[in-house]
């Protein structure tokens, strides 16, 4: 079955088709564990995109089929949707002075060959420093927001929830996370274009670069990612590995500390999915007998998935933080803190405190 996984990944991620020889033998139980697992990894629908095209000889079992076909309707139905809202929120913002620059699922599915299959949840933004103009604004257009933290407020327009961010990271007053924040807040203001004729703005390949590293390693290290994060970089060095300045940005990922990460994730698409990266400095070293072991590991966390934080109950939670101080040590090789610093990051910026935190000029 992995065998079979892995080859369908990496005719997504390589866009090639799929040969029939290699799934004429899949049998009914087969296909149902297939979509089950890419369904649970939240790429079912980009993956369909591929499946939707096989010749009749392959004998996909009906129930299945018409399972994944709804599924991906229902995500692409959903992310259109979220698009069109976005996107006139963002023209309502712009007739207000405001910039709304969109970060992690909208910006990361524009590397897509279909946008409207990569899965996402509400809409990430960043408004270039006015973001609290951006609150008073969304309740003035018909909008209400709530109080999401030092970093962010939630927006609800039209249906659409909305993460406006005041900071790109949880920087928590350390010496890394604010050297991260001013870093990345450095590289989300410049070459900034627009997503079609709308006024949603995709940041910089070199910003995207660092974020979604940085974003997918936060993940991994507090609870962990699937292979929708897999995809995204995938995708991403696919299309845009030849305009990112990696001369400046590597030695900025490696001081804030995200490049190890970095390398894990590039070696996983390449052994993986057969990904082409010609950035010598994105690969591990074929003597770095440690860095490929772990890279394994962190594959296979991946492959396990992660739990359902949605439905928990008190008891529930409290294993998840437990849980928590354990991947911070398993993986503290790749993390971009010290393991105390994280522990105590952890207790002392919880949501539950509410903590004020401001990064100083």
């Amino acid at each position: 079955m992995q065998t079979i996984l892995y080859y369908i990944l990496n005719c997504v991620v390589n866009d090639t088709h799929l040969a029939t020889s290699r799934l004429k033998g899949l049998s009914s139980e087969d296909w149902k564990a297939l979509f089950e697992i890419l369904r649970g990894q939240g790429v079912s629908a980009v993956v369909f995109d591929k499946i939707k095209v096989l010749p009749k000889e392959v004998a996909l079992p009906k129930e299945v089929l018409l399972k994944w076909y709804s599924q991906a309707s229902y995500v692409e139905r959903q992310l259109t949707k979220m698009f069109d809202v976005a996107a006139e929120f963002a023209a309502k913002m712009h007739e207000n002075g405001i910039s709304v620059v969109v970060l992690k699922g909208v910006a990361f599915g524009t590397y897509y060959p279909n946008p409207m299959s990569r899965e996402c949840g509400d809409l990430d933004c960043f408004m270039l420093g006015k973001g609290r103009e951006g609150d008073a604004i969304a309740v003035k257009i018909g909008g209400h927001v709530e109080d999401g933290g030092y970093k962010h407020s939630h927006m609800h327009y039209k249906g659409l929830t909305i993460e406006n961010h005041y900071y790109l990271t949880n920087f928590n007053n350390t010496s890394i996370g604010i050297y991260t924040e001013r870093c990345l807040q450095r590289l989300v203001s410049h070459r900034c274009r627009r997503i079609g004729d709308t006024y949603l703005l995709n940041p910089s390949a070199d910003f995207n670069a660092f974020f979604l590293i940085k974003h997918a390693q936060m993940h991994f290290i507090g609870e962990g990612i699937n292979i929708r994060h897999l995809l995204d970089w995938s995708f991403f060095l696919r299309k845009e590995q030849d305009n990112v300045d990696w001369e400046q940005l590597i030695p900025e990922m490696e001081r804030c500390g995200v490049l190890r990460f970095a390398r894990m994730l590039t070696e996983i698409c390449v052994v993986k999915f057969e990904l082409v990266v010609k950035v010598h400095a994105l690969r591990l070293s074929a003597d770095d007998r440690k860095g490929h072991t772990l890279a394994e590991r962190v594959f296979n966390d991946i492959m396990n998935g992660y739990p359902d934080m949605r439905k928990e109950n008190v008891l529930q939670k409290g294993f998840r933080i437990l849980r928590r101080f354990y991947r911070m040590w398993k993986f503290r090789s790749i993390a971009s803190e010290h393991y105390l610093t994280m522990v105590w990051n952890t207790v002392a910026f919880s949501s539950y405190l509410k903590r004020k935190v401001r990064l100083k000029d």
